[in-house]
């Protein structure tokens, strides 16, 4: 009986010490690759992915069957506009897809330019726009940024609301270190911006 015991105990402590070594592993997994936990269907969510590349941000999404949806992107927010002037936007598929807007240097014609890249079971979705000159000299060069979003952590709202997904702010001039809340910015701000967004109306 006491062999048993001593068996029986052994096996369950490997077996716990076990269980608690997966839950670490999946959790640096879940952080490394961007887990989007579950939702209501009444709800979208987003959760930031990881990247290397600079200038590239990545998001994980998940949008119901209604009302339609659409990431709205842009790198200009006017002062005492309530959002940014959106340049355009790409589309989603109802359920997961994964959102990649980039500010680069394309090679096929050298201009700079926003890119809005969505990826979902569906296809593939890419639409570009050239940044407006003044904006070239901001992006070319090494800037510091004001960082906000969503975060790796899950964030979900209400079905049919904005979901602000990507605020990055360079920090430009006297008033850059300013913080604004909910208030439009009292002067013009360069950044990249990208909006889960109802897909009803203009822009």
């Amino acid at each position: 009986m006491l062999i048993m015991v001593v068996a029986l105990a052994s096996a369950f402590v490997t077996t716990l010490w076990r269980l608690q070594r997966a839950q670490a592993e999946l959790a640096v997994l879940r952080q490394e690759t961007g887990y989007l936990e579950p939702s209501d269907e009444g709800e979208i969510a987003a959760v930031r992915l990881p990247s290397d590349l600079p200038m590239t941000y990545r998001v994980r999404v998940r949008v119901p069957d209604w009302p339609p949806y659409r990431v709205a992107y842009s790198t200009d927010w006017r002062q005492s506009k309530t959002s940014p002037s959106w340049f355009a936007a790409v589309p989603l598929s109802p359920g997961e897809s994964i959102v990649q807007v980039q500010v680069l240097r394309d090679p096929q014609d050298e201009r700079w330019k926003i890119t809005t890249l969505r990826r979902s079971p569906e296809g593939t979705r890419r639409m570009a726009t050239v940044l407006p000159a003044d904006q070239v000299p901001i992006f070319s060069s090494p800037r510091e940024w004001l960082r906000s979003g969503v975060s790796n952590q899950t964030t979900t709202v209400a079905a049919g609301k904005t979901l602000r997904l990507l605020d990055e702010r360079v920090l430009v001039g006297e008033g850059a270190m300013m913080l604004y809340g909910d208030r439009p910015p009292s002067d013009d701000m360069v950044g990249i911006f990208a909006d889960l967004q109802p897909d009803v109306g203009p822009l």
